[in-house]
């Protein structure tokens, strides 16, 4: 029996049930070979998103099964609840063009909440290991403002700095409910004018806080607004350099970025945490990030050594990453059971 698989999905030992070709019709494996590291390696730079698996064989253990020990019932309990708040919150907003204040209190009220940022092992790995049925705009502004909270205590915020953090990281997409969703949901390129109005997002969410009394929260505001913003005056929507950029837009920055990288959207698939730190670090070497909130993020990120996940390259439990004597990332094996 044949089953596709995403290309994420894929591991070393699968046998190849269907011949796997590029757009151009060359065969890039052969039918009935079985997966190496090598050729997992050499499918993940070309445009193929899925492979047919022969799954009667039973020389291996499917993905899903081997990723089923990681799932916390617990905190996906928690998350569904606080996802159904999220979504109740944004699509409110998607009606009336305002913040329902008595929503985002019951949202932030919550133990909920409180309980998904508690723990940076488990959220990481829940992060990377979860299936994201729904809205995807919902889903990534919930676990960004999960990170935010973690974010918060690595950063040894106080009480009210992080619970704006995480405010601020709840509500980073909020400025995309007046965007259209034929634009948000598309699966293919946007075009130019697709991808500036993509862009005002941030603007948008800007001015659906002014227009609350959450407009008094200066963090929030700047946040917000601030988190695409580049510190090499690359981002958007001002091009702010350096300084220019809130302390809570340079954060929201790394933690919109991974938490993005870590699923898959309509435009690309999800990547391992050892993929997205490399990006990480490559960009704050390069300027574009804010160097004391990257090393920040790379060492307590390192610290939470007991995250794990499932490779989708090669099948294996890994923990999310370590740093070298010189603060470059690398992933490393779990340990066996």
């Amino acid at each position: 029996m044949l089953k596709a698989y995403d290309i994420t999905e894929l591991r070393s030992g699968m046998k190849v049930g269907r011949a796997v070709k590029d757009f151009d019709g060359k065969i890039i494996i052969k039918e009935n070979v079985k997966l190496t590291p090598e050729l997992l390696d050499r499918l993940r730079g070309k445009n193929v998103f899925s492979v047919y698996i022969d799954v009667s064989h039973e020389d291996y253990a499917p993905t899903s099964a081997s990723q089923e020990h990681l799932i916390d019932r617990a905190y996906l309990r928690c998350y569904k609840d606080s996802f159904t708040a999220t979504q109740n919150l944004y699509y409110g907003c998607a009606n009336t063009g305002k913040i329902d204040m008595k929503e985002l209190a019951e949202l932030i009220r919550a133990d909920n909440i409180a309980e998904l940022c508690d723990d940076g092992t488990k959220a990481i790995t829940q992060i990377h290991n979860m299936k994201r049925d729904g809205d995807y705009v919902i889903h990534h502004a919930l676990n960004v403002g999960i990170l935010s909270g973690i974010m918060a205590h690595w950063l040894d915020f106080k009480s009210q700095q992080v619970g704006e953090l995480v405010i601020t990281g709840l509500l980073s997409e909020i400025g995309k409910m007046k965007i259209s969703k034929g634009i948000l949901n598309k699966t293919g390129k946007l075009d130019e004018d697709e991808f500036n109005e993509i862009k005002k997002h941030a603007v948008y969410g800007y001015a659906i806080i002014l227009d609350s009394t959450l407009k008094k929260l200066k963090n929030v505001l700047q946040g917000v607004l601030h988190h695409h913003e580049r510190c090499d005056g690359s981002g958007y929507p001002s091009n702010l350099r350096g300084d220019k950029i809130s302390e809570f837009g340079k954060i929201i920055a790394i933690l919109d970025i991974y938490d993005a990288m870590a699923t898959n959207r309509a435009y690309a698939k999800r990547n391992s945490p050892f993929d997205i730190i490399k990006v990480l670090y490559g960009d704050a070497l390069a300027g574009k990030l804010c160097p004391k909130c990257s090393r920040m993020f790379f060492t307590s990120l390192s610290d939470e050594s007991d995250a794990e996940y499932i490779c989708p390259h090669c099948g294996e439990r890994i923990k999310p990453v370590a740093l070298t004597p010189d603060n470059a990332p690398i992933a490393k094996p779990a340990e066996k059971e």
